[in-house]
């Protein structure tokens, strides 16, 4: 009777291990861990969002190729955002509806704000991409993880970095800045902490991100005459910004983005060049002395014909993340999911920071951004200098 009993248990345990890993939901035929991806694939963002995804799919990859999860595959299900909330939110339904154990995306804080309200309802776990508003994660969700850094830390960043760059002569500042919540809370948090820098501001400039021109906003800025220029904002609108002053030869003594979408990207560098020189940039980027930098690095050339688009980057570590809590977790049961993700200290990264560790509201707690500068067409991280590729070079110090 006692071996019948241990057999019974033994077949008992077999069967909660074969189905722990398939799904959120019962969707045993499928054999395979579903994540959601949500990120823009059309519309003027559609760059940055394949980008992302592109990125996931390398992640994906590499976890397969090594065994999986416990055994079980990964599949990256992607659902285009359309670079909406609207978009975004049909996109978070859909791929719930598709029994995925977990959400990720979505490159603007609108969007992100709306999946993050859906995943809670739905009680499935979000693991934020690329969106950096600082009031993303104040809702008390609970199922809701950011990897990257908010608005408050890249301009936090601003603050402390800025010393390293600004030299006795530098007394005032203008900021061009996109109007989302994005660019208007960088460019707010910075206003309200500018008297710990010792600068003025003289200019407080606005735009839509959708804007076809930004040569107006130029020619008021030029008329400011700023000692330095703080540019925010996405690839497209600040891709225009850096055209209207190269082509109009523009010499601001020092121009520093923070989070700036073209400033820190290759595809930027490979437009410009060193007409771009100068340039410094306050944002997230890889971690130049990880040996699986390099590996994403080289795998993105070598798949995709380029070289990484900066933001891509989360999108890689937000896979890695959510394996790392899916093996600890040992099911994609999503309580269990949210648990491990709450419970992650994930020393072994890509990121120029220490170990990837959330707070209570979702918060990755050494989040940080690095300040790089373009020197010959090529990004130079050049601090903080545990990360440092290169030394700063100032205007006066530059090659005529």
């Amino acid at each position: 009777m006692k071996r019948i009993v241990s057999v019974l248990v033994c077949l008992i345990l077999c069967f909660i291990m074969m189905f722990s890993f398939t799904g959120c939901s019962d969707d045993s035929d499928s054999g395979t861990i579903k994540i959601g991806s949500i990120h823009p694939l059309t519309g003027s963002m559609a760059y940055e969002g394949q980008a992302l995804v592109n990125s996931q799919k390398i992640a994906v990859d590499y976890i397969n190729e090594n065994g999986g999860i416990n055994g079980k595959m990964l599949e990256l299900k992607v659902v285009d955002s359309l670079g909406t909330a609207g978009g975004s939110a049909t996109a978070a339904q859909k791929l719930i509806n598709m029994n995925v154990c977990a959400l990720t995306g979505t490159y603007t804080s609108g969007s992100a704000q709306v999946v993050s309200r859906t995943a809670e309802k739905a009680g499935i776990p979000f693991v934020v991409t690329v969106a950096a508003s600082d009031t993303l994660l104040k809702n008390g969700y609970k199922y809701s993880f950011r990897i990257q850094p908010s608005t408050v830390t890249f301009s936090s960043n601003f603050i402390e970095y800025l010393s390293s760059v600004k030299t006795d002569d530098m007394k005032t500042v203008a900021f061009i800045y996109e109007d989302s919540n994005y660019g208007t809370g960088i460019a707010e948090y910075i206003e309200e902490h500018i008297d710990e820098t010792g600068l003025e501001i003289v200019g407080m400039i606005s735009y839509s991100a959708s804007a076809s021109t930004l040569s107006s906003e130029v020619t008021k800025l030029i008329s400011l005459d700023p000692d330095i220029v703080v540019p925010i904002g996405y690839y497209s609108d600040q891709s225009l910004f850096a055209k209207e002053i190269i082509d109009r030869k523009v010499e601001f003594p020092c121009v520093i983005g923070v989070a700036n979408g073209a400033f820190s990207d290759a595809k930027f560098t490979a437009t410009y060049g060193e007409k771009a020189d100068g340039f410094f940039d306050i944002n997230y980027r890889y971690n130049p002395y990880s040996e699986e930098t390099e590996y994403l690095l080289s795998t993105y050339r070598e798949k995709y014909g380029e070289e990484i688009p900066v933001c891509a980057i989360y999108g890689y570590e937000s896979i890695m993340v959510l394996a790392d809590a899916l093996r600890r977790a040992g099911t994609t049961d999503a309580e269990a999911l949210r648990q491990a993700l709450a419970e992650t200290e994930m020393g072994d990264h890509v990121l120029p920071q220490g170990a990837i560790k959330f707070d209570e509201t979702g918060e990755n707690i050494n989040s940080a951004g690095v300040m790089i500068q373009i020197q010959n067409g090529k990004h130079v991280i050049v601090y903080p200098k545990e990360y440092a590729e290169g030394e700063i070079i100032l205007k006066k110090e530059a090659k005529k």
